[in-house]
């Protein structure tokens, strides 16, 4: 019973955050203070975010209520925002992918 409870919170959850659009577009003054996060996450100042950096990045973000971050960050399901995020599956995660999830 409980592998059935932790399958169907796994599935609700990922219909939560990812059915349709990946993420809710963002208005401009939201965009903004996301790039400020995104810089200020992106410790090693490459451009490219690594998961623990897009963790930081989307707790900056569900401070900010900015876009779905809190929910994420609530039910930590930063692998699996991370994961639809990484369009290329390089690893890592441009702002302009971001950018992209956003609908914007």
């Amino acid at each position: 019973m409980k592998h059935a409870n932790n399958t169907l919170r796994a599935a609700v959850t990922a219909f939560i955050f990812f059915a349709g659009p990946a993420l809710a577009q963002l208005a401009p003054e939201q965009l903004q203070v996301a790039e400020a996060n995104f810089k200020k996450a992106n410790a090693s100042g490459t451009g490219k975010m690594t998961a623990d950096e897009f963790k930081i990045f989307i707790d900056l973000n569900a401070d900010a209520k900015i876009g779905k971050a809190a929910k994420i960050k609530s039910y930590g399901a930063y692998s699996k925002a991370f994961a639809t995020v990484d369009t290329d599956k390089d690893g890592t995660i441009t702002w302009e992918e971001y950018v992209h999830a956003q609908g914007n």
